[in-house]
């Protein structure tokens, strides 16, 4: 009887340690598997994180690029303003300056001569528009050193619409010659604006 008691006992030990053993095992297993997948959240999440961060810093610099840009265009744009003003204004100055008596009535007698070349030495009527300023300076060359040239008396009227130069038509046509310091800034910077704006450009 005390054999069998015994035996019973051993076997209830055994049996107990044995599913100990499975308990122990599984929970083991199980603390693996969610290891593994806490692990595997955490580099997904770190993974994320960090690609977050660098489309991020990515995004920041790509707008740093471009406000640094942008702002470099505006202010290359402004320049070339500036620039562009102060050429005009240089321009018009040096016009205004050059546009003498004398060296508007040379540009008369060039006139005088390239129509004659074209229409056999014909006489030309003249209509010539002047600044106010410029009026009895003109009145005199042509008086002068113009006189020998000029065998008809031209029509010289005042206008202000300019500030300097001339213009000069001839009679029959409706095109008038348009020397005057507004045309010529206009002419000169269109041929020099673009070389500045490349200037800056490079």
């Amino acid at each position: 009887m005390a054999e069998d008691i015994q035996g019973l006992l051993q076997r209830i030990h055994d049996e107990g340690l044995k599913k100990a053993d499975t308990e122990k095992e599984k929970i083991i297993s199980d603390a693996n598997i969610q290891a593994d997948s806490i692990l595997k959240k955490a580099r997904e999440e770190a993974d994320s994180i960090v690609k977050k961060a660098a489309e991020e810093a990515a995004g920041s610099e790509a707008r740093a690029k471009a406000a640094i840009k942008q702002a470099a265009r505006d202010i290359i744009l402004s320049l070339k303003e500036d620039l562009m003003a102060r050429l005009n204004k240089v321009v018009k100055g040096s016009i205004d300056e050059a546009m003498t008596a004398e060296f508007m009535g040379k540009i008369l007698l060039e006139m005088l001569k390239n129509y004659k070349d074209k229409n056999q030495g014909t006489e030309p009527e003249l209509d010539i528009l002047l600044n106010p300023k410029d009026l009895e300076k003109m009145e005199a060359a042509l008086k002068s050193s113009l006189a020998e040239e000029l065998r008809q008396n031209p029509s010289i009227t005042a206008v202000s619409d300019f500030s300097a130069g001339l213009q000069i038509g001839f009679k029959g046509n409706d095109v008038f010659f348009d020397f005057t310091d507004d045309t010529l800034t206009e002419i000169i910077c269109h041929y020099i604006g673009p070389r500045v704006s490349a200037m800056l450009n490079d």
